[in-house]
């Protein structure tokens, strides 16, 4: 967890010479870097949150519109009572939300990427990924019962998203 911590240090107060203590014995070392008025950020240790703390992932027993605020929490549980499909937002809106887009086109490198688990927990049921508008599926979009699937959302171009089956 990043965030801004201890005392507020303006740039002339930190120097290639300058080593200042925070309250949790961290250590910062300024070679001549300029920071600006409380941003100074601490992220490589925080003991009481690991660091690989992961959000709370998105549930769904149901039908499910995939948008970019389900694709990054990265993860999707489901027990489905029957077979649904998780359909995606359109590419404009994935791109919009996901690769810095304006009105459905990026600004961000082709083939930047997102990955999102599908972890179906059914034991007869099974999940399909459907592209929306836009969005293609590549390879297998079926998670069968009892089993989990990645799947790589990536830039294919400006104005179209890939969602390639990873695993």
């Amino acid at each position: 967890m990043a965030g801004t911590r201890g005392t507020a240090y303006t740039p002339g107060g930190l120097s290639s010479t300058t080593s200042k203590t925070f309250s949790g014995g961290e250590r910062f070392i300024w070679n001549n870097k300029i920071a600006k008025v409380n941003d100074i950020v601490y992220s490589y240790q925080n003991i009481n949150t690991p660091i690989n703390y992961q959000p709370v992932h998105e549930t769904s027993n149901i039908a499910l519109s995939v948008t970019p605020t389900v694709i990054k929490k990265q993860i999707i549980v489901s027990n489905p009572g029957g077979a649904i499909n998780f359909t995606t937002s359109t590419a404009a809106v994935l791109i919009d939300g996901l690769f810095g887009g304006t009105s459905g086109t990026a600004s961000h490198e082709l083939y930047e990427m997102y990955k999102l688990h599908i972890i179906n927990i059914s034991g007869a049921n099974a999940i399909t990924m459907v592209g929306g508008t836009g969005a293609t599926i590549v390879g297998s979009a079926v998670v069968a019962a009892g089993a989990s699937a990645s799947f790589d959302i990536s830039l294919a171009s400006a104005t179209t998203v890939s969602v390639l089956r990873a695993s």
